[in-house]
């Protein structure tokens, strides 16, 4: 199974092809199936390598490669023809990545047979699912930066494909551009940190540029340059400030693909990029602390604008871009195994609360939460497993998330307490917004009986993958977690540095708040009487303007852009009526009116004399030929010898 590793991105891309190209477009087609064949197989051979490295059988990490490409190069002043290798490079992270994403996406194209069941596209949707999934594994497997940004990119065409499939809408087309642009405009950091790791090492092979790195050669400024180019792309693609401005809008795409993007694939990609480059990191610390506080701002941001929202989706894409920023805080701090651990965590929870709200949004055809309530008794199983997966986000023991956020807010105590205490603070929102969507869904009475009454539970299609999911949920933190089996698998060689010691009480006591914000949660919104969460929101209520304003960061964005359409506009002027008009054409008018005064001057002076000297000669030879035309010589002789005379007379008057 490790020797072919690679068929794990090829086996889906040649399914997406065959799919879209192979199969007629029918609401029945056939071909999901191939897909989910495909991806069936690819999760057998992705955890059949898990286990083998569970179990002692499979030592990594596992190198292979060939020769792709011959190019000329030169480093350090001498140049020489490399040849470009193209191959697989498994760690212990990306054993874990190639799990959590083959599983998500089986899952993902299960649950869509029922949800997307008699759509007019429901060929094309399965392609794009397929070459999607084949991008993220081929970002996951490859062994050169090279490829790795080429699959990088693929990701975000076929997340824009995703997100914008209902394009006859114009929520679906503009969310899908936003995403793309916004992704892009992070991409050109990572371009540009991609060209200087090339001038630098020569090579875009990731175990050439790490012995590079570790070894000092890239010195300190070059280092932090190229890990700001790194972070810009990380940023963009996973939705860190100030570029998260385009995941909320994201949901306007399918929810099975709301559950892939935010769960395993495209949000995890910038996590998963900067662990992969972490030892650039290490040794640009300026750029490493930009990362921890760029999580952190990332993380309380989003907790407070999930606070405020509705929509049962944007609630979830809120609470994505938070856990995000936890992951990217505890890289920051040092913290690599744990901001790893919750990545792999937070795919199996968040994957199933996106289904679950699809489940949700199946049943009553409205995304605002305003609308539910009582939909615990019509859907138990979409309940129980939104509940599992509300109490492990939220990091209740013994759920999963408890045991990967335990271990990020220790490793950020250990950089900072300050830090500590910010992200503890985003915690306990996030138990408080989840537990408010969970109480206004479920719980209480039903607050539109029309969508009450014909709620119904979702199909086994679409409850199965909630169940497998729930369980994980439930149980893959400690088991994750049992006898260091994390640190050993997701570990890092670091410097170790001295900090605070983390207190065993102070752990406690978090937990405890988290309780209390579960708690205070279900006493605003669990009883069905929202006057008290009303009354707060009046009384706060430019508090709650902002954070439904998403503090105005979308504006600030469409503000930058009417100012750089309104520069554009203005160096159009310039070049049209300034540069064109005065210069380019005023130069021709000028040099227009020069040739005009030239012929003019031309035709009157130098022509006119010209035709004067030449009329002059011409009177002049016939009057000579006048005189001579008599035959004398004499008169020839007498002219010949006044010439010599004047000749003479020159010559010695000189």
């Amino acid at each position: 199974m490790l020797e072919h590793v690679y068929l794990i991105p090829l086996i889906p891309l040649f399914a997406s092809l065959v799919i879209l190209l192979g199969f007629k477009e029918d609401p029945h087609s056939p071909a999901p199936y191939l897909g989910l064949a495909a991806m069936g197989w690819c999760l057998l051979q992705a955890v059949s390598i898990f286990w083998g490295v569970a179990g002692g059988r499979i030592v990594l990490p596992y190198e292979a490669s060939i020769n792709w490409f011959p190019l000329a190069t030169e480093v350090a002043g001498k140049a020489f023809s490399y040849q470009m290798p193209i191959g697989v490079l498994i760690d212990g992270p990306a054993a874990v990545m190639l799990v959590v994403v083959t599983l998500v996406s089986f899952l993902v194209q299960l649950y869509s047979l029922g949800y997307m069941h008699g759509d007019s596209r429901f060929r094309r949707y399965y392609a794009f699912l397929s070459f999607f999934t084949a991008s993220m594994l081929g970002l996951v497997v490859s062994n050169n930066l090279l490829v790795t940004f080429m699959c990088w990119e693929l990701v975000g065409v076929s997340s824009y494909l995703l997100i914008g499939f209902w394009f006859e809408k114009p929520g679906p087309a503009y969310a899908s551009k936003k995403a793309f642009m916004t992704t892009k405009l992070g991409d050109c950091g990572l371009y540009l940190a991609l060209l200087f790791i090339f001038t630098k090492v020569g090579s875009f092979q990731i175990d050439q540029v790490r012995e590079f790195a570790t070894r000092g050669y890239f010195g300190m400024g070059a280092a932090t340059a190229i890990g700001f180019g790194l972070l810009c792309g990380c940023a963009g693609k996973s939705a860190q400030w100030p570029l998260f401005i385009w995941l909320p809008d994201a949901m306007e795409g399918p929810t099975p693909v709301s559950a892939l993007i935010h769960a395993a694939t495209m949000v995890a990609a910038g996590i998963y990029l900067i662990a992969k480059t972490y030892f650039i990191f290490l040794a640009a610390p300026i750029a490493m602390e930009a990362v921890a506080w760029i999580g952190l701002i990332t993380a309380f941001l989003a907790a407070s604008m999930a606070l405020v929202s509705y929509d049962i989706k944007r609630v979830l894409a809120f609470s994505t871009v938070s856990q995000l920023g936890f992951m990217m805080c505890a890289l920051g701090a040092g913290g690599y195994t744990a901001g790893l651990f919750h990545l792999t965590t937070h795919a199996f929870f968040k994957g199933l609360l996106f289904l679950g709200a699809g489940s949700v949004i199946h049943a009553v055809h409205t995304n605002d939460m305003r609308s539910m309530g009582g939909l615990s008794k019509k859907m138990p199983i979409t309940f129980l497993t939104m509940l599992a997966a509300t109490l492990a986000i939220s990091g209740v023991w013994p759920f999963a998330g408890y045991f990967s956020k335990d271990m990020i807010l220790e490793s950020v105590y250990h950089h900072s307490p300050v830090m500590f205490y910010l992200l503890t603070a985003a915690a306990l929102m996030t138990a408080f917004y989840m537990f408010r969507l969970i109480s206004m869904t479920f719980l209480g009475p039903d607050r539109d009986h029309e969508k009450h009454h014909h709620a119904h539970e979702s199909p086994l299609v679409m409850t199965v993958p909630l169940m497998v999911l729930g369980l994980l949920s439930v149980v893959a933190g400690a088991a994750l977690a049992h006898d260091g089996f994390v640190e050993r698998l997701l570990s890092f060689p670091m410097p170790q540095t001295p900090g605070p010691e983390f207190p065993r009480a102070l752990g406690l006591g978090v937990s405890a708040l988290v309780l209390c914000s579960l708690a205070l949660s279900w006493f605003l919104y669990g009883r069905g009487d929202f006057s008290i969460a009303e009354a707060v929101k009046k009384r706060f209520s430019a508090v709650f303007n902002v954070l439904e304003g998403r503090y105005y960061f979308d504006q600030l964005f469409l503000g930058l852009v009417a100012v750089a359409d309104g520069a554009a506009k203005l160096a159009f002027w310039i070049d049209a009526r300034v540069i064109d008009q005065t210069f380019v054409d005023g130069w021709g008018l000028l040099m227009r009116v020069f040739s005009e005064l030239s012929a003019l001057f031309d035709g009157l002076f130098i022509d006119r004399t010209v035709d004067g000297f030449g009329g002059l000669s011409s009177d002049l030879g016939t009057g000579l030929r006048a005189l001579v035309a008599d035959g004398q010589v004499q008169e020839y002789l007498l002219y010949a010898a006044i010439a010599v005379s004047l000749a003479t007379i020159f010559i010695l008057s000189r």
